[in-house]
């Protein structure tokens, strides 16, 4: 009998080592940063030029100030410059481009570009010709810019040189032409800009429908901010160049939404929006564009402002250009990240030849190969070999039922613990708050949460009105869960028309319904939820 029972148990921990589930995915934060980074593009519109200037002018400002300038009599001459850089992304595998107007508009105007270089070189001439601790005591003061305009006025500019260039996000460089355009908002416009580039097969992201965002739900926005480039005067040069190309990725929320003086729909967020930013996309948690870059407040870390997209949809359809169209590239692309995402490395592998092909050298499809070569590597033995793990399991079946049988006719036990176990019921009431959110609370129950899992298994929570908040600090929520993996203020239950609603209030490890990661999702009878993942409190809920 004890030969039997060693052997039974070792076929046992055999087959479960063998058919251990392989819990390696793509998250969906993780896949929609994949399915965007590609697409979006890093926009170059500027002017070089030459600034010439008298520089006797330079001796009425020195007496003027007080200032002992530098260098001899003569003409002086420095370099200058006007535009700048932004972000953009594909909408069209034919290399249709999406971009804020103001990103461009500098190169498009022969007079302002002008105007810019001027101004630039006599504040470069300025620079070169007096110490840079007084000018910044001018600057406070106010004196500095009538000299500036002043200089400017007797100055030339020759040698102009325009640039208007996109580089993709796997390096490429290409000049763009301005299909059409819309000026900034503050000039009543719709702040948008349509460019082409020669170029098939191109990464493109799917344009969503922004009459469907509301505020409180995340938002994501990928672009190339200054501040995190290696030109920065800040950072002073550390960085590589080639890391200039990845996108960077900023997570926020919809804070209100809004109305320009033309009565058309912008969203305010609290997303980092920087110099840079303008012109990127702000995807929701399906990687589905549902706004642009626009403005940020210099003074206001968290009042940053985005065109909705369904303002650019129609801009595109008066251009006639089509969108949500799928290339080559995106049919690869989404294959490999939806395979990845429930755990089929494989297929994910097999469909990153392709995809390279069409766009080679991507950082993304970089990272994503070597994701995808670490997963296989700590992948189960029969994922990898199904057909000879098939026929090992069937024959390690056929000895576990053979050696099963003989004691089946034997009385189980039941654990003790389950015989004993008691059900807890408690109702919990929500409370009042000075700062409500504003949801009508019911007057009736809202149903039950069942604990499922640790040391508070069984226990039931009456669930008795709207409001109720769930998280790890007792002091600021109704249901306190204990574990490391639940936030402070985790989730919330209220009552929207009769309906129960649960709303993720931004917690570190997420709330999930059924397996799924949510931001707020309208809870039905049987429904299972997860607080801070699968491995941290489980419960269920019933009406």
């Amino acid at each position: 009998m004890a030969s039997h029972s060693r052997r039974f148990l070792l076929l046992v921990v055999i087959a479960a080592i063998a058919c251990r589930r392989d819990v390696s995915r793509l998250d969906d934060v993780q896949k929609m940063a994949y399915a965007v980074k590609p697409a979006v593009v890093r926009i170059s519109a500027y002017a070089t030029a030459q600034f010439h200037y008298p520089t006797s002018a330079l001796d009425a400002i020195a007496q003027d100030v007080g200032l002992a300038r530098r260098d001899g009599a003569g003409a002086g001459m420095v370099e200058t410059g006007a535009g700048g850089s932004g972000s953009g992304f594909i909408i069209h595998p034919d290399g249709w481009i999406l971009t804020s107007g103001h990103v461009i508009a500098r190169t498009r105007d022969t007079d302002a570009l002008q105007k810019e270089l001027l101004r630039n070189g006599a504040i470069s001439a300025l620079l070169k010709h007096f110490p840079v601790d007084d000018l910044r005591r001018l600057y406070r003061g106010d004196a500095l810019e009538r000299h500036i305009t002043t200089l400017a006025s007797r100055g030339s500019v020759d040698h102009i040189a325009i640039v208007n260039d996109i580089e993709l996000s796997n390096g490429e460089k290409m000049p763009f032409k301005v299909e059409r355009y819309s000026p900034a908002l503050s000039e009543r416009g719709a702040d948008l800009a349509l460019l082409r580039v020669t170029r098939k097969n191109l990464p493109a992201l799917q344009l969503g429908d922004s009459d469907n965002v509301r505020v409180g739900d995340s938002v994501w926005s990928i672009g190339y901010p200054e501040v995190a480039s290696s030109t920065d005067d800040v950072i002073g040069g550390w960085l590589s160049r080639e890391s200039d190309l990845e996108a960077t990725l900023s997570n926020g929320t919809i804070t209100a939404i809004k109305h320009d003086i033309t009565n058309t729909q912008v969203f305010q967020s609290n997303v980092g929006i920087y110099r840079g930013n303008s012109g990127g996309p702000a995807v929701n948690r399906e990687a589905d564009v549902i706004g642009i870059s626009t403005w940020g407040h210099t003074d206001a870390e968290q009042i940053k402002f985005l065109v909705p997209i369904n303002v650019a949809k129609t801009f595109l359809s008066e251009a006639r250009v089509a969108h949500n169209v799928d290339g080559e590239f995106n049919r690869h692309w989404q294959t490999a990240l939806n395979a990845a995402a429930a755990g089929n490395w494989t297929l994910a592998k097999a469909e990153l030849p392709p995809a390279g092909a069409l766009f080679p050298s991507s950082p993304d499809l970089i990272r994503f190969r070597h994701d995808t070569d670490r997963a296989l590597q700590s992948m189960p033995i029969w994922r990898r070999h199904p057909v000879a793990a098939g026929a090992i399991g069937i024959a390690a079946l056929g000895a576990i039922v053979a050696l099963i049988v003989p004691f089946t006719t034997r009385r189980q036990r039941v654990p003790k613990d389950l015989l004993t176990a008691k059900t807890v019921e408690t109702m919990i009431a929500p409370v009042e708050r000075e700062h409500d959110s504003g949801e009508r609370r019911a007057s009736l129950p809202l149903g039950r949460f069942t604990i499922l899992n640790g040391s508070r298994a069984g226990e039931r929570l009456g669930l008795g009105g709207s409001g109720i908040r769930i998280g790890r600090e007792s002091t600021i929520c109704e249901i306190v869960l204990e574990n490391p993996k639940v936030s402070r203020l985790h989730a919330e239950v209220v009552s929207i028309d009769g309906k129960v609603l649960l709303i993720d209030r931004n917690s570190s490890n997420g709330t999930y319904v059924n397996d799924q990661k949510i931001d707020k999702r309208f809870l039905k009878d049987g429904d299972i939820i997860y607080f801070g993942g699968r491995n941290a409190i489980a419960v269920a809920y019933h009406t």
